[in-house]
């Protein structure tokens, strides 16, 4: 009986030490995940579904990062929040990072998502329009804010079209686009994709890029204030890591229907069409590549394109002679 009593005691007292041990344990911190902050380009679009998807598929929090992600009020001001520290990440037209970093912001690109340049003019799709000189006699809306109209010159003198020939009409660039798509213009300069797809776009249209015209210029990306490249190092590399995995479900078109749907379910508010959606992500699927980053990982961005860029916003007088490729980005974050 005392045996027994004994054995009842010693396995009360193990039991108990368990419990302390998982109280213990269950105290203790989960695993401790870097924040970051992301400001997009504008309000929710196609290009922000990987982003939430990366969110939805845990791939950020596998890879030790928290990301709470904004919607924007434009490229050009998302540079000016992520270089004042406002945000540590920003995701917008790496022209505009260009002419900011030129302007003085210490910002640079982590990540290429759309490499290959966006910006030009989009016509009606059974429009003659061709090429920029087809452009001479027609009517021509553009916005003065916008960051393709600065090269505007520059693409008309390297395919020798006459500026005064074309009537070039100033817009805010909501009256543009409602303008344009009205009917009442024969094109309009915009970033092209998401003004060519068949869904929701009362005028079907194709676009007349710059870079197949002699203007090639970086499409959109990550940049981040250089103080957060030195002091987040782990988080940044975190973030590319998880953001690869979506955007190359894009590219193969593998978690299309997915990232579509974690779009959705993180911004209800924007009442966003689905069809509308995936259509804007499948015209951006077919920019993700130039022939300088075909082979290469999803967001690894080209020194040659970089250079290129450089070159034609020098020729622009958007940014000063002397900068380089390294000035305006690095590969350094991407998985090895």
């Amino acid at each position: 009986m005392t045996s027994l009593k004994k054995q009842h005691d010693t396995g009360r007292r193990i039991f108990s030490a368990m419990l302390v041990a998982a109280g213990m344990f269950a105290a203790l911190p989960a695993f401790a995940q870097e924040k970051l902050t992301l400001r997009f380009d504008f309000l929710p679009y196609g290009a922000h579904g990987p982003f939430y998807l990366a969110k939805e598929k845990g791939w950020f929090a596998e890879n030790g990062v928290d990301v709470t992600m904004d919607d924007g009020s434009g490229g050009a001001i998302t540079a000016q929040l992520v270089d004042a520290g406002k945000y540590d990440l920003g995701y917008l037209s790496f022209a505009s990072a260009m002419i900011a970093r030129d302007k003085g912001m210490r910002i640079k690109g982590i990540a290429g998502v759309i490499r290959k340049g966006d910006l030009g003019v989009v016509v009606s799709d059974n429009s003659p329009i061709a090429k920029p000189k087809d452009l001479e006699g027609k009517t021509i809306l553009y916005s003065p804010t916008s960051v393709e109209t600065l090269y505007i010159d520059l693409w008309f003198k390297l395919n020798g079209v006459t500026k005064s020939n074309v009537n070039l009409t100033s817009m805010d660039i909501g009256t543009k686009v409602s303008s344009y798509l009205s009917g009442t213009a024969d094109g309009m300069f915009v970033p092209a994709p998401i003004y060519t797809i068949r869904k929701g776009i009362p005028r079907l249209s194709k676009a007349i890029l710059f870079a197949d015209f002699g203007l090639p210029l970086p499409g959109f990306g990550i940049i981040a204030s250089e103080s957060v490249i030195k002091a987040k190092p782990k988080a940044l590399a975190g973030f590319v890591a998880a953001l690869q995995k979506s955007w190359a479900g894009i590219k193969d078109k593998t978690l299309m229907d997915e990232a579509v749907a974690a779009l959705l379910k993180n911004r209800p508010n924007a009442k966003l069409d689905p069809v509308y959606v995936r259509e804007q992500l499948e015209a951006l699927a077919s920019y993700m590549d130039t022939p300088a980053t075909v082979g290469k990982p999803v967001l690894w961005q080209s020194p040659e394109d970089w250079a290129a860029g450089i070159k034609v916003s020098e020729d622009a007088g958007t940014i000063q002679k002397g900068s380089k490729p390294e000035d305006y980005f690095t590969n350094e974050f991407l998985p090895k």
